[in-house]
């Protein structure tokens, strides 16, 4: 994999160890003969047999860009998320606006191999988020910190015996934070890990991500066994070859969640956003 689409997937990383740790690092106390690397094994393949079971979701996005507020309105598709503007800073988009972007909306639903090209895109993230969930029992060491709330907090730290094959495992293994558990659901509520060590890929000579990057992560439980993601924070920086700058800041909370139909298509979702 490139790695432009290594560092893309920081986000996707940050997700990830927020899915693959939920069940994990708060399993019922009634298995204390199971050593922590036994319980994380366990749900890691339980967090596999998960993934398999897609979900389409809707919701309402304010996303935080370059000191500006954007209120979007997003329906997940088979082939990507489709997002429309609702307001910028509080006020209706202007017409330009919203030309820009129905000329994006348009441009895509004709092009079916940019369409062929995100989906690929987005499998190959799946696929490499799996093969990380099958090093999380190597790559971290876990820390009980006790009950707050209804959660249990719980610390996790990179296992120094590990070493990580490739850039992706590089940026997971790196992350130091802290994970609440919901004990209820045995899932987590909140999650927020730093780049403790400058990841550096072939050496420097390539590139690298700064130390000190950071990500946060709240999530609500919508139903019995359902959880999304309701707000993440992610601020990282580096360079790579070229002098090409690494700049990633994103925030954004999420709301008024609700399923869509399986299988929905980019035009279909294009079709609900004009009604």
């Amino acid at each position: 994999m490139e790695l432009s689409s290594t560092i893309s997937l920081f986000p996707h990383v940050s997700r990830f160890i927020t899915l693959t740790l939920a069940a994990a690092i708060a399993l019922p106390p009634s298995l204390p003969s199971q050593t922590p690397k036994e319980l994380i094994g366990d749900a890691c393949y339980n967090e596999l047999q998960h993934r398999e079971r897609k979900t389409l979701w809707s919701y309402t996005a304010e996303r935080h860009n370059h000191d500006h507020v954007f209120r979007e309105q997003v329906i997940e598709t088979v082939d990507g998320p489709v997002r429309h503007l609702l307001s910028v800073d509080g006020h209706p988009p202007t017409s330009g606006q919203m030309k820009e972007e129905d000329d994006q909306h348009q441009e895509l639903l004709k092009n079916l191999s940019g369409r062929r090209a995100i989906r690929k895109q987005r499998d190959d993230d799946e696929k490499t988020m799996d093969e990380l969930l099958r090093i999380i029992p190597d790559a971290f060491v876990f820390e009980d910190q006790g009950k707050e709330g209804e959660s249990e907090r719980i610390a996790f730290h990179p296992n120094s015996g590990f070493k990580p094959k490739t850039y992706e495992q590089r940026v997971l293994h790196a992350l130091d934070g802290i994970v609440f558990i919901d004990l209820h659901e045995k899932r987590i509520a909140r999650l927020s890990g730093s780049l403790e060590t400058r990841v550096k890929f072939g050496y420097g000579l390539i590139g690298h991500v700064a130390q000190g990057g950071t990500t946060e992560i709240t999530r609500v439980n919508l139903s019995p066994g359902v959880w999304k993601t309701s707000a993440e924070k992610i601020d990282i920086d580096g360079r790579l070859v070229m002098l090409k700058t690494i700049n990633k800041h994103q925030e954004e909370s999420r709301t008024g969640f609700e399923l869509v139909p399986p299988n929905t298509t980019f035009a279909q979702a294009l079709d609900k956003l004009g009604q």
